[in-house]
């Protein structure tokens, strides 16, 4: 594996804001919720600004809890609208065709967040039924890996349906985690037979819906858009610390001493202290993001099978084999081989 890792980031406030705002209407204050994980409420009225996306993760299961609502996720997607994808949601409103707009979701998926990588897929053929093409969703951290993929297949469908008009059910919806108790709402908003304990997070339709012309397609403003989301998106990737700290502390790991706060300040040319300050901003913490960036080499690593699990806890810092075997089970419920065996093969 060549290609460097795909990373998880951060989430646009805008983004941050339908949850925030979705749990305002069930009486839970933005606020007091903000203030949990110790960020600063006056990063609402900054749209441009980003947090972690484990906090945002975070504050999605804290959601879950305060509100009781199990499906919170699915009704977060349900509820979408285009304001909270920024400009990629004004982007693929202005598209020619739902193809069109669905390539401009997986290349800009990462203006909203960085939650996981997006991908459109043919689906490989079935007798009987005509050509299908999968739109698919991988979660870069285990953290409420439910929620978040049910979030976004519902919102997927919510938007697509609000742009392209078409009110048609999916042919099918997969999803990596285990079926919940109740699946009732799952069948209300998906309409299609939605599957559980899959390889892939996977919104499945006809390949013919690609060609379905949008009614707000205006050629002028989806160019001018497509070059303000390509700057956006290399500002991004160039201007965020805690993004920057990320690839940094990415390529310090299997050095012969883990990097400590120190001296990854010093790679960024940064004090401690203003490094420190930056990821806490953010919803960080030095622990946090090690930990986390670990998880997500490890998660990556797996799918390579040509690396033993020794060759992988040196490539993330670990001593032994055995201390990441531990370190997996406390992030995903899993031995390192059990996830292995559950991943598509490719």
């Amino acid at each position: 594996m060549d290609s460097p890792p795909p990373l998880a980031g951060s989430v646009s406030v805008a983004y941050l804001q339908g949850l925030l705002g979705h749990l305002e209407q069930r009486g839970i204050a933005p606020a007091a919720l903000l203030a949990e994980l110790r960020l600063d409420p006056a990063l609402l009225a900054r749209r441009e600004q980003r947090i972690a996306a484990s906090a945002y993760l975070r504050l999605l299961g804290r959601g879950v809890e305060l509100s009781g609502d199990d499906c919170l996720g699915l009704h977060l997607g349900e509820a979408v609208c285009p304001g909270y994808y920024g400009v990629l949601g004004y982007l693929a409103m202005s598209c020619a065709t739902l193809a069109d707009a669905l390539h401009r979701q997986a290349r800009y998926a990462e203006l909203v967040g960085s939650l996981g990588w997006v991908s459109l897929v043919d689906e490989p053929p079935r007798p009987g039924l005509e050509p299908q093409v999968a739109l698919t969703w991988q979660p870069l951290l285990t953290l409420q890996r439910r929620q978040a993929s049910e979030e976004t297949l519902a919102a997927w469908l919510s938007f697509g349906r609000w742009i392209s008009g078409l009110q048609v059910a999916p042919t099918e919806v997969r999803f990596q985690h285990a079926a919940p108790a109740e699946v009732s709402e799952h069948d209300r908003i998906f309409g299609c037979p939605v599957r559980f304990d899959q390889a892939d997070n996977a919104l499945v339709f006809p390949r013919r819906l690609l060609a379905t012309l949008l009614g707000q397609a205006d050629h002028q403003v989806r160019k001018a858009l497509d070059a303000y989301a390509e700057r956006l998106l290399g500002e991004l990737r160039g201007a965020s610390v805690p993004d920057r700290a990320r690839r940094e502390l990415a390529g310090l790991l299997g050095a012969e001493r883990l990097p400590d706060l120190e001296s990854l300040a010093g790679r960024l040319g940064l004090s401690p202290r203003t490094l420190q300050r930056r990821l806490r901003e953010a919803g960080l913490s030095f622990s946090a993001l090690l930990d986390e960036t670990r998880q997500q080499l490890v998660l990556h690593h797996l799918r390579d099978p040509a690396l033993e699990l020794a060759d992988i806890a040196f490539l993330v810092g670990f001593s032994e084999p055995g201390s990441l075997v531990r370190a997996f089970r406390r992030w995903t419920g899993q031995s390192p081989n059990e996830y292995r065996r559950r991943l598509p093969a490719e």
